[in-house]
């Protein structure tokens, strides 16, 4: 990988879906040369695959929160519980962590009651520590 790899990068960084004529302009190729690398650095893995960004709070989602949890003793040896958790649809995602906390979970809520009832279903895996987030 070189330096024009890594500004094509930064560059789909900021937009998957800058056409390859305009990085070729900005970086000094032709559409097919960024293309090429483009497709190259897929198959190498580099590029993993592309995101969509959404407005959420375009689609009524007003509360946004990261959630640490400590899951009970009978469950801390089984990635049953992340995967149950993982699979609500207000989570956004959740990462096994270090520390004295477990899991680490994004949701996204349509409001605070909306919140507090998702507390209460995951209190059943352990206990929960809420963090709303301000501003992204």
């Amino acid at each position: 990988m070189d330096t024009l790899d890594k500004k094509i990068l930064e560059m789909l960084k900021i937009n998957a879906r800058e056409s390859f004529a305009n990085i070729g302009k900005e970086v000094g190729l032709s559409a097919p040369a960024i293309g090429k690398r483009v497709r190259q650095m897929e198959e190498e893995g580099i590029i993993e695959g592309y995101a969509l960004k959404v407005n959420h709070e375009k689609l009524g989602i007003e509360t946004k929160a990261y959630i640490t949890l400590v899951i009970h003793q009978e469950s801390k040896g089984s990635n049953d519980t992340q995967k149950q958790i993982r699979a609500m649809e207000e989570v956004q995602s959740c990462d096994r962590i270090t520390g004295d906390d477990c899991l680490c979970i994004l949701g996204y809520f349509r409001n605070n009651k909306h919140l507090i009832a998702f507390l209460e279903k995951i209190a059943a895996y352990g206990a929960s520590k809420t963090s709303i987030i301000l501003e992204a």
